[in-house]
């Protein structure tokens, strides 16, 4: 009986250790986590109960999840710069099959005129891998074999083309020219930001940095309001895309977003901007952010695996002794 239960005590031995790092490995799968590698925020878009519309101030967004992601000059490509905003607060929201996405920032000065060469516009953009992307894309305007999908809003975009009479009230001219399209080359070329009726958001794709472009498909809408020292602006666009070049979603979609900002009184253009690294968008069915039920499960299913582990090199270790 002795040798049996010797023996008994050396395979529960042997088996201590395969048994806790099996439990480990368990939890590590099901919390999806990688300890070999920093983890990206999660921004979850949650199911609101009304719609929020375009308006930054809805009831929607005060129930809505927020992550404060963290910006950076532009630095990959020329032409580098930015970084004047250090960071954007991000919420995301869905309803009806459309998605939402808020951003808000800390900016000292509006900007929303570019009627002088010198002056530039406050914009942001998010940034999704097209639904095509077979890995995941530079954050640089994308790579050859996994596209970007852009929504960019400009602040000079939403305020309109100003009447340059309007501007400088002391300028003399005869008249101005009519909507003849030989007056407005860039109109006439279909330039998105010279069209007269233009929306403020623009919805682009790039494949490569210097290769971006706009879609084929404008239905990303946006509104922006400067208030207190900052900016919010809310995107919104159907969820389903059936174009391969932008990111196509739905209630259970998880897939990377990145967000860029552009300060007109720091003179930021084109590829200089404050840029984030991708954080990790997750769409949630329901109106909260957790399925605590399960996570409450599984947090008593790995936590009694675990205490069985250590009962059984504990009763291991008291037979070697």
């Amino acid at each position: 009986m002795f040798a049996l239960t010797k023996s008994v005590r050396r395979r529960a031995g042997a088996l201590a250790i395969p048994l806790l790092a099996c439990v480990v490995g368990g939890a590590l799968y099901v919390a999806d986590a990688n300890p070999a590698a920093s983890q990206a925020p999660q921004l979850f878009a949650l199911r609101a109960g009304s719609d929020p519309g375009l308006d930054p101030a809805s009831p929607a967004w005060a129930e809505a999840p927020s992550i404060n992601v963290p910006l950076s000059a532009q630095l990959a490509a020329y032409a580098s710069g930015g970084g004047s905003v250090t960071a954007v607060r991000a919420q995301a929201l869905h309803y009806k099959e459309r998605l939402y996405i808020r951003l808000s920032w800390r900016d000292a000065t509006l900007d929303d005129s570019t009627l002088r060469v010198e002056e530039f516009s406050d914009a942001a953009a998010v940034e999704f891998p097209a639904s095509a992307a077979t890995t995941v894309p530079s954050i640089c305007m994308g790579q050859a074999d996994a596209g970007v999908n852009i929504w960019q809003w400009r602040a000079d975009s939403q305020t309109g083309h100003e009447d340059p009479s309007v501007r400088y009230p002391n300028i003399w001219v005869e008249s101005y020219p009519s909507d003849d399209p030989e007056f407005y080359p860039a109109r006439a070329v279909g330039n998105p930001y010279a069209a007269a009726d233009g929306s403020a958001v623009q919805n682009l794709v790039s494949r490569a940095f210097g290769n971006i472009r706009p879609s084929p498909i404008q239905d990303v809408e946006g509104h922006g309001v400067y208030a207190d020292g900052g900016w919010a602006v809310v995107f919104a666009r159907p969820m389903s895309q059936s174009d391969p070049s932008l990111v196509n979603l739905h209630d259970t979609s998880v897939t990377d977003i990145a967000f860029a900002v552009w300060n007109g009184s720091e003179g930021d253009r084109n590829g200089q901007k404050s840029v984030s690294t991708f954080v990790t968008l997750v769409m949630v069915q329901g109106q909260d952010a957790g399925h605590a039920g399960i996570w409450l499960i599984a947090a008593a299913f790995f936590a009694a695996l675990i205490a069985s582990g250590i009962g059984v090199t504990m009763y291991a270790a008291r037979g070697r002794r």
